[in-house]
């Protein structure tokens, strides 16, 4: 390991590392206080079977998705992305498209140090923008909050195309960077998309991840693209 590479180690990485753990861990303790404190102070506690159902139900998918996830988004936010992003929210459709644009307009190369710094940076600077313009924005719109969740109006058809344009923006970015990449998801998604409409989005992206990195090596080992 060279003295750039181990500065980064100890002096970057580690320390997020250790960060990332605490806050994770306590924001984990701090997701029960809502319902303990309905427990304790208000005397509501759901029927055992009722809570052990939807327990059951919940976990039967997050488990799978919090495996996932992380692995899928890893490398494209970095490893402080992913904690930041994780604890926040708004992965997909505010911190993914923040960190690929960072790395996009710095010039950056995936999977490098540089790369890892722009992307932790980027999340970072849209963890603050996002919630001073959210706390400035909810004082402002909302009187208009009820108009604005109405079923039907155009206001709500534009924001359900909010994520579709955003992902497809991010997809469109990678594919003209290196067409060849694209190929192979882009079909096997569009086949999925006629094949399976009813499936949901977040059941779809597994295998078209899984379908891009295979691809992506034997493009490599062929020498059909470069790294």
């Amino acid at each position: 390991m060279d003295s750039k590479q181990q500065i980064f180690q100890e002096q970057f990485i580690q320390p997020i590392g250790k960060t990332g753990r605490y806050t994770i861990l306590t924001a984990c303790v701090c997701l029960f206080f809502p319902g303990a404190y309905l427990w304790f102070f208000h005397g509501l506690m759901p029927p055992l079977g009722s809570l052990v159902q939807a327990l059951i139900g919940i976990w039967s998918f997050a488990i799978v998705f919090s495996i996932l996830e992380p692995i899928i988004y890893f490398s494209l936010i970095g490893f402080g992305g992913t904690y930041m992003s994780f604890l926040t929210g708004n992965l997909v459709n505010l911190r993914l498209p923040i960190s690929v644009t960072t790395q996009q307009v710095v010039g950056t190369k995936e999977g490098t140090p540089e790369s890892e710094i722009v992307s932790t940076l980027g999340v970072a600077g849209s963890l603050i923008a996002s919630q001073l313009i959210l706390t400035v924005g909810v004082l402002v719109f909302l009187p208009f909050l009820g108009k604005l969740n109405t079923a039907g109006t155009s206001t709500t058809v534009a924001l359900n195309h909010v994520l579709p344009a955003l992902l497809g923006s991010v997809a469109g970015m990678y594919i003209f960077k290196n067409a060849r990449l694209g190929i192979a998801p882009v079909t096997l998604g569009v086949i999925i998309a006629f094949l399976f409409p009813k499936v949901p989005t977040s059941y779809a992206i597994f295998p078209l991840v899984v379908v891009s990195v295979l691809t992506a090596r034997f493009m490599y080992k062929r020498g059909w693209i470069k790294a």
